[in-house]
């Protein structure tokens, strides 16, 4: 038979699950790219779009390019 911290550990478990659940979806509903690239405008092929990205693929590699400079 259950005892209360049984019951009350199922109901955790529940809540627990729901909110990763609901935090799973809002990331997946937020994970959509930019359709132009912030940096020059131009467009951002669907695939890089979908990944969630805002850079087109040259600007990205620019600006990892510039960010390694300042890295020892």
């Amino acid at each position: 038979m259950a005892d209360e911290i049984d019951i009350a550990n199922d109901l955790i478990d529940g809540e627990v699950a729901r909110a990763l659940n609901k935090i799973r979806k809002d990331h997946a509903q937020n994970l959509k790219g930019a359709k132009y690239c912030e940096e020059c405008g131009d467009d951002i092929p669907e695939g890089r779009q979908k990944l969630g990205f805002s850079l087109c693929v040259p600007c990205a590699q620019e600006s990892e390019r510039r960010k390694s400079l300042f890295i020892d």
